[in-house]
């Protein structure tokens, strides 16, 4: 009898072990939908999985396989790289801004420009329409007519947008009033000269969010990886040429080319490809993708709402608390936004791309170990040392200790629930991957609802102005555990996930004592920030080791491999 095959090196039974387990485990590599095997911006035509089943292929030429090492780890690393080079890159923007313009009316009007272009498009903007387009396009596939139907929506959304820049147009003046009411006349006049140019991004942005959903339902991440680098780069272009120049228009022009340009190059791109058709479309067609869109939408209407009425009732709390209340928070969510933008949202973006498990339970371990392993011990990291990071961050020219104060308090805390956040959202989006969009809708609104009850309550206590932005912050993370707790009840696993936070607390109390000892024993800021920092790594380290040993073992193994290779090298050229 032939023996069977032997493993591969670093699995066992032919599974994967290590750190190798944990990305299969986290991601597994079970994408619907048209995959590619190589590069993201190859020219070569993807393999269509859908299209081997149907009966077109039968008696077309067979196509290859689509290759098996692309999966939901791929995109959510590629989503990740994306996120950070277009934050390295914003932050080179800000300071550009901020070198230039300082917070002159030019400053102020291009701000309100760029609120009152996307502002009413907060529907067709936000999350709502990833969240319902990517398990619609999933559906389409299924059926066969992905690329038709995929374009009579995309057509159709335009469209919508389209109709909203002629209203914002011609209404100029009072949508001006309406939100910078407080403006000087000049302030006004030259925010209605950004806007009239900027307004026609309107279109192109509609259709660059539908044509990047598209992509993710597709297992592929072009568009949603590089619009925010391409338009932080197109501002920075921008400011160059009012460097050089002194034309100021040049920076509604940069937006507007930015989401435009992309936009035509996407539509390129995704019907070179096949992945987008619009040929024999009806006006029929359209009509049935839009309403096939506004009724799986319609469930998350109140979304957008809530979110708008959260962030008004917070700006309203905190400029009755202080002055220098609302950039504080601003400032703080610099630095907390890169958790959900690095983390949350990525790997809600894959978890929508792919069908649900069988037993969520068993995925949502899968993921929480990880994250509450690192999370948690971070979170009290942040919440301890948080004026010495704005310190080191922010402490320049105008921001004074005043400013490091109330940023501080606002940092410690969003920093309460920040790991709840983090995770909340994750599993979210596993409550939408599962079709369950309602649940997930209530599950949001009962946060926002608990987020402004807090703020109105905190707000009445009579030590709460003492405070200042902190109870702001408080706020958020109380939205956090609603997140959290409603999407685990909804998945069912509510005492798993109990449990593994059981788990995870010896490490968060290990950064909690020496961190509390840290902050009291050392004065100076840059040893303070090192030594806290090692120990939140240390606490991390332990953290792995109770909720995932594996994964340290193989990783501690990985880096013993490399330095041993290195020494090896370097032995022999001696």
């Amino acid at each position: 009898m032939d023996k069977p095959p032997e493993p591969p090196p670093g699995s066992t039974d032919g599974k994967p072990t290590g750190l190798r387990r944990w990305w299969h485990a986290l991601l597994p590599n079970r994408p619907t939908g048209r995959m590619t095997g190589t590069d993201e911006l190859d020219n070569e035509a993807d393999v269509t999985l859908l299209a081997l089943a149907s009966n077109e292929a039968k008696a077309a030429a067979p196509a290859k396989a689509p290759d098996p090492v692309f999966s939901g780890r791929r995109l959510a690393i590629l989503l990740m790289l994306g996120a950070v080079v277009s934050k390295m890159l914003g932050l080179v923007r800000e300071i550009s801004m901020a070198h230039m313009f300082g917070t002159s009316i030019t400053a102020d009007a291009f701000r309100a420009a760029i609120t009152g272009v996307l502002m009413p498009l907060a529907l067709l903007q936000n999350e709502t329409v990833p969240t319902v387009f990517i398990p619609m396009h999933r559906d389409w596939q299924a059926r066969g007519d992905a690329p038709r139907r995929f374009a009579a929506l995309a057509i159709t959304l335009t469209l919508i947008g389209t109709l909203i820049m002629g209203c914002v147009l011609m209404l100029g003046s009072y949508w001006i009033t309406a939100f910078v009411g407080g403006f000087t006349q000049e302030g006004q006049e030259l925010t209605r000269s950004f806007i009239t140019i900027m307004a026609l991004a309107m279109p192109g942005s509609v259709m660059l969010n539908a044509l990047s959903a598209g992509e993710i339902a597709l297992g592929r991440s072009r568009l949603t990886t590089i619009r925010a680098s391409l338009l932080n780069i197109a501002i920075i272009g921008g400011l160059l040429v009012v460097f050089f120049t002194g034309w100021l228009m040049a920076l509604p022009v940069a937006f507007m080319l930015a989401f435009d340009g992309l936009a035509i190059w996407g539509v390129y791109k995704l019907t070179r490809e096949g992945d987008l058709s619009f040929k024999g479309l009806t006006w029929a067609d359209l009509m049935a993708a839009q309403k096939e869109f506004w009724v799986r939408v319609r469930p998350l209407l109140a979304m957008p709402i809530a979110e708008q009425a959260n962030i008004w009732i917070e700006r309203l709390t905190a400029s009755r608390l202080a002055v220098g209340a609302v950039a504080s928070l601003d400032y703080a969510r610099t630095i907390t936004d890169s958790a959900v933008l690095f983390i949350s949202q990525p790997l809600g973006l894959v978890l929508l791309a792919t069908p649900p498990d069988a037993d969520p339970a068993e995925r949502m371990e899968r993921l929480s170990r990880p994250l509450l392993a690192a999370g948690l011990p971070a979170s009290v990291w942040l919440g301890l040392f948080g004026p010495e990071v704005v310190t080191m961050l922010f402490s320049r020219g105008a921001f004074n200790e005043t400013a490091i104060e109330l940023t501080g308090q606002a940092l410690l805390g969003i920093s309460l629930g920040l790991w709840a956040v983090t995770l909340g959202w994750v599993l979210l989006r596993m409550v939408n991957s599962a079709g369950q969009n309602a649940r997930a809708t209530m599950i949001l609104l009962m946060g926002y609802a608990v987020n402004i009850l807090s703020n109105f309550v905190l707000y009445e206590l009579p030590a709460a102005k003492g405070y200042g932005p902190f109870i702001i912050g408080v706020g958020e993370s109380l939205r956090g555990g609603i997140l959290l707790i409603g999407a685990a009840m909804a998945l069912g696993c509510g005492m798993r996930l109990l449990k593994l936070i059981g788990l995870a607390l010896p490490a968060t109390v290990l950064m909690l004592g020496l961190g509390w000892w840290i902050d009291t024993a050392i004065l100076a800021l840059w040893p303070k920030l090192a030594l806290s920092g090692l120990t939140c790594v240390a606490s991390i380290l332990v953290g792995f080791q109770i909720l995932d040993p594996e994964v340290l073992r193989a990783a501690f193994s990985r880096i013993r491999g490399k330095f041993n290779q290195i020494f090896r090298k370097s032995t022999a050229k001696g």
